[in-house]
């Protein structure tokens, strides 16, 4: 009498390796394959973005029109990074118009971009510097003190440019005005 239960043969490596090549080219075919409609949330892509840097290319995607390149001597290369020596930064001045409007523009920057590390009112008691004391930086310094008010209107704006330490480099994130007015701001702070 035979058995009810059927015995199975062991499947063997080769086939199992086989089975599971076939299985990836197939969903990577299926993914290929689908089309791009622009339909997937704040994206325009495929739901599998499987290599993400090649948006960062001069490309353009469905019902998108094409990005124009940047004119012929838009885009500097001569490799100068300082547009001023620390001696010329000194010797600035602040263009700004100090009024109403620009004093609150000023405070939303320093809001925004500064009172993180240097505290709501420049004193250097961010919650960030105390992030930064614990893991052995230097405290922000308090942008009221004699340290600061000291400098020229163009040696802090040189500073705030050209970043100090962890201090970014804000001529990479603000224009030029932003940066004025953050100058204003702190002689505001400073009681000038």
């Amino acid at each position: 009498m035979r058995s009810a239960v059927r015995s199975r043969r062991p499947v063997s490596p080769r086939l199992a390796a086989l089975a599971l090549v076939a299985l990836v080219t197939l969903s990577l075919v299926g993914l290929g394959c689908r089309r791009l409609t622009g339909s997937f949330p704040n994206t325009g892509s495929y739901p599998a973005d499987v290599f993400t840097e090649m948006h960062y290319q001069q490309n353009f995607r469905s019902q998108e029109s094409p990005r124009l390149a940047s004119s012929l001597g838009a885009v500097p290369i001569t490799g100068r990074d300082f547009p001023y020596t620390p001696g010329q930064y000194a010797a600035l001045e602040n263009p700004t118009p100090i009024t109403p409007q620009a004093m609150a523009g000023a405070a939303e920057l320093y809001r925004v971009n500064c009172s993180m590390c240097h505290g709501a009112a420049g004193r250097g008691d961010g919650k960030v510097g105390d992030i930064l004391v614990a893991n052995n930086y230097g405290r922000p310094p308090d942008l009221t003190a004699g340290l600061t008010a000291n400098h020229t209107d163009g040696e802090i704006f040189g500073l705030i440019s050209e970043g100090l330490f962890v201090m970014p480099k804000w001529k990479l994130l603000l224009n030029e005005q932003d940066r004025w007015l953050l100058v204003s701001y702190l002689r505001q702070l400073q009681g000038r």
